[in-house]
């Protein structure tokens, strides 16, 4: 049992070892992070902190507290007073 683990280990070892030796120039790694702006396509409206939104399906406005990636962050104070808060995808979202 124990000689399999060894050798599992020295493979793993050395699999690990070959990836990491790959340079890092490749372009996967060497491409400079997108903006949220960005990843925005064109479909989608282009949003920021504090723009009002609704759901395109209808709903209550609410405001963009962030925008991760293509998640926005929305707050809304709901008919009875209490705040409420959810992610969307930006896609689902119409700005007004």
């Amino acid at each position: 049992m124990f000689a399999v683990t060894k050798w599992r280990s020295i493979a793993t070892a050395l699999t690990l070892g070959m990836a990491l030796s790959v340079p890092l120039s490749v372009s996967a790694f060497s491409e400079s992070a997108r903006s949220n702006t960005a990843m925005q396509n064109g479909a989608a409206p282009a949003l920021r902190g504090g723009d009002l939104v609704r759901l395109r399906s209808g709903g209550p406005m609410m405001t963009v507290d962030s925008i991760r990636g293509d998640q926005v962050d929305c707050f809304w104070t709901g008919g009875d007073g209490q705040i409420n808060a959810e992610t969307f995808p930006i896609q689902v979202l119409q700005k007004n």
